[in-house]
C-alpha cells in the first residue's frame, strides 16, 4: 500500500523502482487525459481566434491569445502528469491544486470586473468554471483514494 509518496500503479500493487503503489487503473490516467486534451484544444482554439474571440468576450485580442497559451502549455503539463504507468498521487493533488486555483481566478475575474466583458463573456467564463471545478473535483478524491485518504474515486 503507498504512503501517499509513491507512485500509482496502473495496474496493482507493484513495485515502481522500489516502491510500492496502489492501484489507481486506468481511470485517474483517464481522468488526467480529459483534463489534458480539454485544456490543450481550448487553448488551440483561443490561441487560432484570439482576435474574434476577444471582441465577443470583451476582453481582447492580447488577453484571449494570453489565456490560450496558458491553457495549451497547461494541457501539456497535466498530459505529461497522465503519460507514465505509475501516476504520482502528489501530481494528482497538484493537477487538482491548479485546476482549484483556475476556478477562484475566474471567480476573481468576474467579481472584479477586470478585464472589461461583455455579457457573452461573463457567461462563458461562468460556463467555463463547470466542468473546471468537476475535474478538479474528481481528481482530488481520486489522489486521496490512491493515497489511502479517502474512498475509490
Amino acid at each position: 500500500m503507498s504512503n501517499g509518496n509513491g507512485p500509482v500503479a496502473a495496474g496493482g500493487d507493484e513495485k515502481a523502482g522500489g516502491r510500492a503503489g496502489r492501484d489507481a487503473g486506468p481511470p485517474v490516467r483517464r481522468l488526467l487525459a480529459l483534463d489534458a486534451a480539454g485544456m490543450a484544444v481550448v487553448g488551440l482554439v483561443y490561441l487560432a481566434a484570439a482576435a474574434p474571440l476577444g471582441r465577443v468576450l470583451g476582453p481582447g485580442t492580447a488577453v484571449v491569445a494570453a489565456v490560450g497559451a496558458g491553457m495549451l502549455a497547461g494541457g501539456g503539463a497535466v498530459g505529461l502528469v497522465a503519460r507514465p504507468p505509475y501516476v504520482r498521487p502528489g501530481a494528482v493533488r497538484a493537477v487538482a491544486a491548479c485546476g482549484f486555483g483556475r476556478l477562484a481566478l475566474s471567480l476573481a475575474v468576474l467579481a472584479s470586473g477586470l478585464p472589461d466583458l461583455t455579457a457573452m463573456g461573463k457567461a462563458w467564463t461562468v460556463v467555463q468554471t463547470v466542468p473546471v471545478g468537476v475535474l478538479a473535483v474528481l481528481q482530488a478524491r481520486a489522489a486521496a483514494a490512491v493515497s489511502g485518504g479517502g474512498r475509490p474515486a
